[in-house]
């Protein structure tokens, strides 16, 4: 009879990448982190990065400027990628002067032109959130998975 140890291995956790951590922990700037990963070493990379809208763990820019930054960090999420592997970026609206502008449409490109294929754009729905006085209150966000491969159909 096999005995099963139900007794939890310690983790290994690390404050920068080590590929045999079981989890890391990495507080600073996140092309920092991308660039100690060698290439092709992730299957899935999530990510739910500043939206731009002057929160207090961000600092707001100009919107070429943001999204100029987020090109830098998708092409190094790309190149950490396995070739069979998959990103989901997962954004919200930004706002300016009442003006909503959906940073998925402003992402996408980036993505395409690197040559990923876009397998979904998935719309999260969630009931909090801000209410808004001049317009219906955002109360989702997107997820757009990207594969680097063709996937079977």
């Amino acid at each position: 009879m096999e005995t099963i140890n139900l007794i939890p291995k310690k983790l290994k956790i690390s404050d920068k990448f080590e590929k045999d951590a079981d989890v890391v922990l990495y507080i600073g700037d996140t092309l920092e982190l991308l660039d100690q990963i060698p290439d092709e070493t992730a299957s899935l990379v999530v990510t739910s990065p500043p939206y731009n809208i002057g929160k207090p763990y961000e600092k707001r820019l100009d919107l070429n400027i943001y999204v100029k930054q987020q090109e830098k960090v998708i092409k190094e999420a790309v190149r950490i990628t396995k070739e069979n592997g998959s990103i989901c970026w997962q954004v919200g609206n930004y706002v300016e002067n009442g003006r909503i502008i959906p940073l998925d449409i402003l992402l996408y490109p980036i993505f395409d032109k690197l040559g990923l294929k876009l397998r979904n754009r998935i719309v999260w729905h969630f009931g909090h959130g801000l209410h808004a006085r001049k317009r219906f209150s955002g109360r989702y966000e997107v997820i757009l998975w990207f594969t680097k491969s063709r996937l079977p159909s």
